[in-house]
């Protein structure tokens, strides 16, 4: 894939590259096809990549140049929100700030309810999660695998049962990552059980 980037290549196919590379883990590869793009996607894709990065001074930096061209645009709102939530519990409640405006402006979906259940998590305001991510499962069907694992979240932190939802998460997406890391953790206690029994 690294040969089809060289000298000329559009922007589209920078930011495809990019993406491919984030979903394989090869951080540095994927900000090497976008950290000199123009457009705003990929400044959008280098702050995402710098955030994965947990350096949120190289992202506020690509946020200012984002405010430069478009300080309205809903790609540096979006971008605003989330080094916002990356930040810690002291900017969260500007993030969900933002993301009641947005969700006046062009209406709810299942990513600002998500980003919103995420931002009042942050806050420590569980009840206003699970009602955000009630919502975009009653309103939108939702039964993706973030709204189900931020929704477990939201359980365990207000100490409700959430063994349905871990459940219906490890049945439909096997592969997401709390999946995964809940039957390292099940194989682990079970191996370790094995070794007290009587």
């Amino acid at each position: 894939m690294q040969t089809m980037l060289g000298d000329g290549v559009s922007p589209s196919v920078q930011l495809t590259a990019a993406h491919v590379f984030l979903m394989e883990g090869m951080k540095k590869e994927a900000l090497q096809c976008v950290h000199q793009g123009a457009t705003m996607e990929h400044v959008g894709c280098v702050i995402q990549i710098y955030l994965q990065l947990d350096r949120i001074d190289l992202a506020q930096q690509q946020l200012a140049t984002l405010k430069r061209a478009d300080e309205e645009a809903v790609l540096t709102q979006l971008a605003g929100v989330q080094i916002a939530l990356a930040t810690g519990s002291s900017m969260a409640k500007e993030a969900i700030h933002s993301l009641n405006q947005m969700s006046e402006q062009y209406g709810p979906s299942i990513f600002l309810l998500n980003l919103m259940a995420c931002a009042c998590l942050q806050a420590g305001n569980y009840p206003g999660a699970e009602q955000r991510l009630m919502q975009a499962r009653q309103e939108f069907s939702a039964s993706d695998a973030d709204t189900l694992a931020n929704l477990i979240v939201a359980y365990q932190y207000q100490q409700k049962p959430t063994a349905p939802l871990v459940a219906e998460l490890k049945s439909n997406y096997p592969n997401h990552f709390l999946a995964k890391g809940l039957a390292t953790v099940e194989g682990a206690y079970e191996r370790e059980a094995i070794k007290y029994k009587a």
